[in-house]
């Protein structure tokens, strides 16, 4: 009987600042954190606006020394599973742990390093090519740094998926602890916007553009959609198996209960899926994986972006997986934007809003669009439901679907709320 897996930690930090709690409010609220991008100069682009983390200061969880020697995403990485340990009142003892593991999803981890080193190494040659960079170049530095500094000696691996790969990295971290495997896997995804990260995009015409009279935004699921916008931020779970959970009395937020993966039909380099079938596979599997019909599904929370394809693609998705019924959906992109930890990030709405009750909004979303005709609201909706779906769709194909329980606040082993 393979072991189930609960989730007993949360370490957030995002465009709403530091913490689960002014996250959880924001979003509730329909407040966007996408503002102007004042990081770097985008007078030349299109589009300058993005979900930029707001209040974190990384010499309140890091030590001087270390500091200097991790770059932003790593720094992000390291504070986000401390407050996820501190969050569920419990961390490995001094000599660490063997049963504890880290699976991390990132799209932009080492890009920062990489880009300045190589620019040092053109310009100066050799000898000019800062050394201390060049062991943050890897995108799995961040998650083997968080490994190195809390003494987790699990599985170590991160998980490159593009958009979907927070959602990638769950998976394989709840198959280890239903395997028996581990005891517990730290998990989810941290993402920093880089500037040539953000250009490249940019210049593809990727992201919304600014409009006369009128800034850029994500737009989900509406008429006016014209593209996504990029978001940055730290999402992170502790999963830990059941029998582990109750030996230390722990609070559980809530369950994962199902999984699904595919890979779409045949889709060009850097694009969306041309057809639904791929995205429609991966719900109907989560839910069969969770013992589930479609029926018992109370909300979805989209990986819709303001892609006009994308969106297009889940709204076929979520009427041929749920049929005629009008499940309720929301999308949170407009919010925080667009990042390979998003749905790690819809995973933590979800289990913070349903808890109390309540679906968020959809920011952005305005004027309907008859192709894509989903159940989405401006203001956010009362839910008795518990059970929710998180859908996550990488250009290129990638496929990913979770199912997760949720635990009232009355029904958790101890109080929490925000």
């Amino acid at each position: 009987m393979r072991e189930r897996v609960l989730i007993t930690g949360i370490g957030c930090i995002s465009s709403f600042g530091v913490g689960s709690r002014p996250y959880a409010e924001a979003v509730l609220s329909g407040s966007s954190g996408i503002t102007e991008v004042t990081a770097f100069d985008t007078s030349s682009c299109r589009s300058r606006r993005a979900a930029m983390i707001q209040g974190f200061e990384p010499a309140a969880f890091i030590a001087p020394l270390k500091l200097r020697r991790v770059d932003e995403v790593g720094r992000l990485a390291l504070a986000c599973v401390r407050l996820m340990f501190d969050d569920a009142g419990w961390a490995p003892g001094p000599d660490g742990s063997d049963d504890i593991g880290v699976a991390l999803g990132t799209v932009t981890a080492g890009l920062e390093s990489t880009v300045s080193y190589l620019r040092a190494l053109a310009k100066e040659g050799p000898a000019g090519a800062p050394a201390l960079l060049f062991s943050n170049t890897v995108s799995n530095a961040p998650a083997s740094l968080s490994a190195i500094e809390f003494g987790l000696r699990g599985p170590n691996v991160t998980f490159n998926q593009r958009e979907a790969s927070s959602l990638s990295a769950l998976a394989f971290s709840v198959g280890a602890i239903r395997d028996g495997r581990v005891a517990a896997m730290t998990t989810g995804g941290a993402d920093r916007i880089e500037e040539m990260y953000f250009k490249v995009h940019d210049r593809f015409h990727a992201l919304s553009p600014r409009r006369a009279g009128g800034e850029e935004a994500a737009r989900p699921f509406d008429r006016r959609r014209n593209g996504f916008v990029l978001g940055e931020g730290g999402f992170v779970l502790l999963l830990e198996a059941a029998g582990t959970a109750g030996r230390r009395g722990a609070r559980a937020y809530g369950e994962i209960l199902g999984l699904g993966a595919t890979a779409s039909r045949v889709t060009a380099l850097n694009q969306w899926p041309s057809d639904s079938t791929g995205l429609i596979r991966a719900m109907n599997v989560a839910i069969a994986d969770a013992g589930l019909t479609p029926d018992r599904i109370d909300a979805v929370f989209a990986t819709a972006n303001g892609s006009p394809d994308l969106d297009r693609l889940e709204a076929a998705a979520i009427t041929n997986v749920f049929g005629a019924r009008r499940i309720a959906v929301t999308s949170l992109k407009g919010a925080i934007g667009e990042s390979g930890s998003s749905g790690a990030a819809a995973v933590i709405a979800g289990l913070l809003t349903l808890s109390i009750e309540r679906l968020p909004p959809t920011p952005g979303w305005a004027e309907p669009d008859p192709a894509c005709d989903v159940n989405v609201s401006r203001h956010a909706r009362p839910t008795s439901g518990n059970i929710f779906i998180v859908n996550s769709v990488a250009s290129g194909g990638t496929n990913h679907a979770a199912v997760i329980r949720v635990n009232r606040q009355s029904d958790a082993q101890a109080s929490y709320s925000f």
